[in-house]
């Protein structure tokens, strides 16, 4: 059951790599903008070798269908770095597993899947942990944080995605998905360097950046692009709602690296909240994980 393994292993890396783009962009890059065709350039790089390795595979309308999955993955990469740029690591960890809330929903609309009584249990557990994680006290008055917004648009470009995507591992292996769908993901990095001002932050860090910051931003997204790898061979080995119902562990990754960053690296990580506020988060992640295991 290696599938088990890669199910695990992909919110593991991931929640490393929210980690180091919450520090990269409020550190190093100082802005969201650019981060998207940082992304766009590694995976597009690691896409054609993936390509090549694959055999060069003709997909036909399936390989545009996946393509234009990575084209909207894009997208998500544009709201998720904004919400990164306003909020901590280990929140954007857990309200990135609201996807599989909006996949639900995608899947009934398109391709009209069923909810039982358990989906409809684990879709208000999601949406209220996620609504509860996401308030912060205002003045005396509560209110959503700065990062709700942009990780809910996120969530829907990922659930799109994913949906669009989903019916390709029935016939296809992971490698040809993967490589088609980075090409999609190049794709739409060309479409947002059509902003000038995208343009210009992306020159920016460039030329402010030191030459070690722009090699741990490329490995960070080379990170990346092995956590979709190691969750798209999971999907294919494996029953495709159970490994993506262990992505939700990845919240509790991200705050076990938080303290183990900030104990190594003082200096760099600042150390995550503790006492009652910890135990409040780790409480509604385990909500969290309840109710995208019910809604598999």
């Amino acid at each position: 059951m290696s599938w088990i393994l890669y199910g695990v292993a992909s919110p593991a890396v991931f929640a490393a790599v929210n980690h180091l783009d919450a520090h990269i962009v409020n550190k190093q890059v100082k802005g969201p903008e650019a981060m998207p065709l940082y992304t766009a350039i590694v995976v597009f790089v690691l896409s054609v070798v993936a390509f090549l390795a694959a055999g060069l595979p003709n997909l036909g309308l399936s390989g545009a269908v996946i393509t234009l999955s990575g084209f909207i993955l894009m997208m998500a990469y544009v709201f998720y770095f904004r919400a990164i740029a306003v909020g901590d690591a280990a929140f954007v960890a857990a309200m990135i597993q609201v996807s599989a809330l909006f996949t639900l929903v995608l899947s009934v609309v398109f391709l009209h899947d069923r909810l039982s009584v358990a989906r409809w249990v684990g879709f208000f557990l999601i949406m209220g942990a996620a609504i509860a994680l996401s308030l912060k006290s205002v003045d005396g008055k509560l209110r959503l944080g700065k990062a709700f917004w942009p990780m809910m648009m996120a969530n829907l470009c990922w659930a799109a995605a994913a949906v669009l995507v989903k019916q390709a591992f029935a016939t296809r292996t992971f490698l040809p998905i993967l490589a088609y769908e980075g090409f999609g993901v190049a794709l739409g990095g060309v479409a947002i360097a059509s902003s000038r001002s995208v343009r210009q932050a992306f020159r920016t860090s460039i030329r402010e950046s030191g030459r070690r910051v722009i090699l741990l931003v490329f490995a960070n997204e080379g990170l990346s692009f092995l956590g979709k790898a190691l969750f798209f061979l999971g999907i294919s080995l494996g029953p495709v709602a159970i490994v993506s119902a262990l992505g939700g562990v990845q919240p509790f990754f991200s705050i076990g690296y938080g303290y183990v960053l900030a104990f190594v690296l003082p200096q760099v990580f600042p150390k995550p909240e503790g006492g009652r506020d910890l135990l409040q988060r780790l409480s509604l992640s385990a909500v969290l994980v309840a109710g995208i295991w019910l809604c598999r």
